[in-house]
């Protein structure tokens, strides 16, 4: 039942996978297709992350994950710029105000994404994907499975205990960090989900690094964002283009927003350390 889940979701996210390869070729500006290559790489790393903690277990995934890991930037500069715009247009709405230059910076960022994706896309084909759920069950099948859920549980136990809620002072680095390990504890418990033993534990932790994760990618994206246009300032500025007040007001806005997910964050992974 373990193996047979593993290779299910190892299956369908690699069908995933390839189909929304083949969607960037033509249409490399299609958002779904980007967000789905971006997260698609990065659920198949958890994955490999889990599963290489399977004793007697030998299956060599760098060689499919090298190729992915190039498009998976070229489509996170893509994704990145999309939710900046749709963001910023947010704020701006608030504001009553449109930082056109900020937006053109932006729409310029992604046509340079659409097409490297185009080039990328052709150059690192994915084929190989196609044969991974196959070797992988054949190397799985010597495995024995009597051990094999409680062995997985205990490395995400150690995973999710492991991660500590930094100081609301701490610097960027150390948040995004956390960020990625709630991802990849949530992704990896995800891939279990059919068959978790009925404790509240377990459907807690799910719950929990959904959750915080959510946060965490708020606070992210507004802290990009406010670092986008405050280098958009600057450059302005280097070129000697006038900068209106408002976009000054619009920084302080997005500082103070990012923050105040911070905050939130904060106050949600503070409820770890009290379990």
């Amino acid at each position: 039942m373990v193996k047979a889940t593993i290779i299910d979701y190892l299956q369908t996210e690699c069908t995933a996978l390839i189909a929304a390869h083949d969607k960037l070729l033509t249409q490399p500006r299609n958002a779904s297709a980007v967000h789905e290559q971006r997260v698609g790489v990065k659920k198949l790393r958890a994955f490999f992350a889990l599963t290489d903690n399977i004793p007697h277990l030998s299956f060599k995934h760098s060689r499919y994950l090298n190729k992915l890991r190039v498009l998976q930037s070229i489509a996170g500069i893509a994704r990145d710029a999309q939710l900046q715009s749709r963001a910023l247009t947010t704020i701006e709405k608030q504001e009553g105000w449109r930082f056109s230059y900020a937006h053109f910076l932006l729409q310029e960022r992604q046509e340079v994404a659409a097409e490297l994706l185009t080039t990328a896309s052709k150059r690192l084909k994915p084929g190989t994907l196609k044969e991974v759920p196959g070797v992988f069950r054949q190397k799985l099948e010597k495995v024995r499975e009597e051990t094999l859920m409680e062995e997985l549980l205990a490395y995400i136990d150690s995973q999710y205990r492991e991660i500590a809620s930094p100081d609301v002072r701490a610097g960027h680095a150390a948040w995004h960090e956390v960020r990625k390990q709630m991802k990849t504890v949530f992704y990896q418990l995800t891939i279990l989900q059919p068959i978790l033993p009925p404790e509240p534990h377990y459907k807690q932790m799910l719950a929990y690094s959904k959750r915080a994760g959510e946060l965490l990618g708020g606070w992210h994206d507004l802290t990009v964002l406010h670092l986008f246009v405050q280098d958009t300032i600057r450059k302005a500025k280097k070129e000697s283009m006038p900068v209106p007040v408002k976009a000054m007001r619009l920084l302080k806005t997005l500082r103070q927003n990012a923050q105040e997910e911070l905050a939130l964050s904060a106050a949600y992974l503070h409820k770890k350390s009290l379990d």
